[in-house]
């Protein structure tokens, strides 16, 4: 009866004891499960620190490699300009030459002119006073032999001047019409090598804003990618805190844990030792014998007019679909055609080229690549888009004819793949190429 009370005794000690430690635990339980999270979360943030990191080191190299290509095409742009002055020199230097060979066809013209004028009268004299008569009465009626042959000599003279005369005119007209060939054809090697230096120039500056316009970019992302790195770093921050700050709750609730327990058993131990000690002076020895042990034993228990610009496959269309460079979903205001190797470029229609470059962010060209823009009057206007760098062979201003290659098809700009971009435009409105061409 005794070991039976003991037993329920010791049992009623724990259940009292029983919700703190429970609600202790469970509040352990929570702080621990919070220490998870903020481990899984920082290893989360290291794991994108890596990321980001790695992302910082590609672009520092990528801004490097552009900074150098830059430099290096700057290079070549002053060696450009030297090669430039030196054909502007040999322009120069033509010209003057050609000022020099107008004034002497100038002079050529005027002897011609003057000599013309000479035979014209000579011509006249013969027609109206029959002077090839007159020369040989004059030959006939010499007195005697010597007068006669001085005679002879006086119209061979004559005769003779006017077959020189003659013999001129015709040099001079001849070098006359070699003169003006010649200077046709300086004049239109000038033309081709002005044009043939403006459109070098020209891809020389469009590579240059290309590669300005890359370096600008990579520089803003790289300061994104600074920015988000510091952002990840001080979230570092407060979670580390709060970590340690949990470790050192759940290390004193459990200290506090412990010493409940220990206080609550030391004062069922007293309790149950002065249980022990009241029924035993009640009872027989035996009885406290039995009663000892059945304390111990408690205590162990527990389309048309335009011509299609470049070969290739048509690969979109005029139609709304996602962007594949942006993922967008958005208008796509003219055609792609795709194809491999180098394809040429050609102008759609005739017309005059109003935009040939790169086009940089803002010029209202931007994502393009190299582009170029020509107007065909009534309205209309095209545009060709992503071709090659440094293929353009046409500069703003410039008259083109239907089919005159503009370039060489290409991937610059936001493209996926080598394709050409065109599109039609009838009064600034895009519209479908295939009702056109």
């Amino acid at each position: 009866m005794l070991k039976k009370y003991g037993v329920v005794t010791a049992l009623s000690l724990l259940i009292i004891s029983a919700p703190l430690t429970s609600v202790k635990a469970e509040s352990i339980n929570d702080m621990q499960k919070r220490q998870s999270e903020i481990e899984q979360k920082k290893s989360e943030l290291n794991k994108n620190l890596d990321t980001k990191n790695s992302e910082l080191n590609h672009l520092e190299n990528a801004e490097k490699d552009a900074a150098k290509e830059l430099e290096s095409l700057l290079n070549s742009i002053d060696e450009t300009n030297k090669k430039l002055k030196e054909q502007e020199d040999k322009v120069d230097s033509e010209n003057e030459k050609l000022k020099k060979l107008k004034k002497e066809i100038e002079k050529l013209g005027n002897d011609i002119r003057d000599r013309q004028k000479v035979l014209d009268s000579r011509a006249r004299a013969i027609q109206t006073t029959g002077t090839a008569t007159s020369y040989l009465d004059m030959i006939f009626e010499a007195d005697d032999f010597k007068e006669l042959i001085d005679r002879v000599t006086v119209v061979s003279a004559i005769v003779k001047a006017d077959q020189n005369i003659m013999q001129d005119q015709k040099d001079d007209q001849n070098k006359l019409k070699v003169a003006e060939n010649s200077s046709e054809k300086k004049l239109e090697n000038l033309k081709v090598l002005a044009v043939e230096l403006e459109v070098s120039r020209n891809n020389m500056e469009s590579q240059k804003q290309e590669k300005n316009d890359l370096v600008m970019a990579l520089a803003n992302k790289k300061d994104l990618t600074k920015s988000e790195q510091t952002l990840l770093t001080n979230e570092q921050g407060p979670l580390s805190d709060e970590q340690k700050k949990l470790a050192s709750n759940i290390a004193g609730e459990k200290a506090k844990q412990e010493a409940a327990i220990k206080a609550a058993e030391e004062k069922r131990m007293q309790e149950a030792a002065a249980k022990n000690a009241t029924v035993a002076a009640q009872q027989p020895s035996s009885v406290t014998s039995s009663a000892g042990t059945g304390a111990t034993d408690t205590v162990s228990s527990g389309g048309g007019q335009f011509i299609k610009p470049a070969s290739g496959m048509l690969t979109s269309g005029f139609s709304e679909r996602t962007n594949p460079v942006t993922g967008k979903y958005e208008s796509h205001k003219g055609q792609d055609i795709a194809g491999g190797g180098s394809i040429t470029v050609s102008a759609a229609a005739s017309g005059r080229v109003v935009f040939s470059g790169f086009g940089a962010t803002g010029s209202g060209f931007g994502g393009y690549g190299y582009v170029v823009k020509i107007d065909h009057g009534n309205g209309f206007q095209t545009l060709y888009a992503h071709m090659r760098a440094g293929s353009l062979k046409v500069v703003t201003g410039q008259q083109v004819s239907q089919g005159q290659p503009i370039g060489i098809m290409g991937s610059t700009g936001q493209s996926t793949g080598q394709h050409l971009h065109f599109e039609i435009h009838k009064n600034g409105i895009p519209v479908d190429p295939a009702s056109y061409i």
